[in-house]
């Protein structure tokens, strides 16, 4: 049986290579924070979870939060630099308020095999707590 491609439909995720991730974190940033997709193009929960970011920034993007996708398949050098396991960790979410990450899932073990949930728009919403971040960006 073929396996599904990934989801590419419309939305405001931004596909960066970890030098574009890098530059938009520490130089300036024009957003103070990003929500990042770390994942590959052939795992089956990556797959999965393909169409969940897309959705979300269609509905929290804004000029205080953006979405982006580093795709590990074309540069897996980069999942050493953001502490993620090509094998057992994917995909992974890290949100970035400048360049300091304040939250990930899932969440770094010490030592422990690393849980990986199912990944849907609300466990993400939850996690990142979207809603409350959109709120505090219309309040301002």
């Amino acid at each position: 049986m073929a396996q599904q491609p990934p989801y590419d439909g419309l939305g405001h995720l931004n596909h960066l290579t970890p030098l574009q991730l890098e530059s938009l974190l520490t130089e300036e940033p024009t957003t103070r924070f990003w929500l990042v997709e770390f994942r590959t193009s052939f795992l089956t929960p990556c797959i999965q979870a393909s169409s969940v970011m897309p959705e979300l920034s269609n509905l929290y993007s804004n000029k205080n939060i953006s979405f982006g996708l580093v795709d590990l398949g074309h540069f897996p050098n980069a999942a050493a630099r953001f502490g993620i396991s090509m094998w057992d960790h994917l995909p992974t979410y890290i949100l970035f308020d400048k360049a300091t990450e304040v939250a990930r899932l899932p969440e770094i073990g010490n030592g422990t095999k690393v849980f990986v949930p199912k990944v849907t728009k609300k466990l993400l919403c939850h996690h990142f707590d979207l809603d409350r971040r959109l709120i505090e960006f219309l309040s301002t």
